[in-house]
């Protein structure tokens, strides 16, 4: 199962992939969509570094981990997972277009291990469109919050 989404920002490429790689702020969110991201020990963050994830899905929160994979500043990061069940990277890459404005790529690519894992991401294949619509929606905002915020620091 794959899943790709492209924004443009109104912001420079390094400026973004800093607010990307906000470490702090993502842990300490806490917001109304019941995500939440906590960091496992307290040493800075580098390859290897794991958070515990808990992300609300039809009424339920799903819990994994995910592990720093690849981290190439200031242009690509990923996140791996895994557990007996399945298998995922999640990857973000910033591409700079001009002096103020770049392209965020998130990649999601997961793979099944079991078949009661299989179901679900055929349940989650049924609902690609509206899962893409969302996505979708949640990108542009960030991407309207980001050029705000670099415009407000300008």
């Amino acid at each position: 199962m794959q899943f790709k989404h492209t924004q443009e920002i109104n912001a420079p490429a390094d400026y973004v992939f800093a607010r990307t790689t906000d470490f702090k702020k993502f842990e300490n969110h806490s917001g109304p969509t019941g995500f939440s991201f906590k960091r496992q020990g307290r040493l800075p963050v580098r390859i290897g570094t794991r958070w515990d994830i808990s992300v609300p899905v039809r009424g339920r929160a799903r819990r994994f981990s995910a592990e720093l994979s690849e981290y190439v500043p200031p242009r690509t990061l990923s996140y791996k997972s895994a557990s007996l069940k399945y298998e995922g990277v999640m990857s973000l890459t910033v591409k700079p277009l001009g002096a103020t404005s770049c392209q965020l790529e998130m990649r999601v690519v997961a793979k099944s291990r079991s078949f009661a894992t299989s179901l679900v991401f055929n349940t989650i294949r049924l609902a690609r469109r509206r899962i893409n619509k969302r996505t979708n929606t949640e990108m542009e905002k960030f991407a309207k919050h980001m050029a705000k915020e670099y415009r407000a620091q300008v």
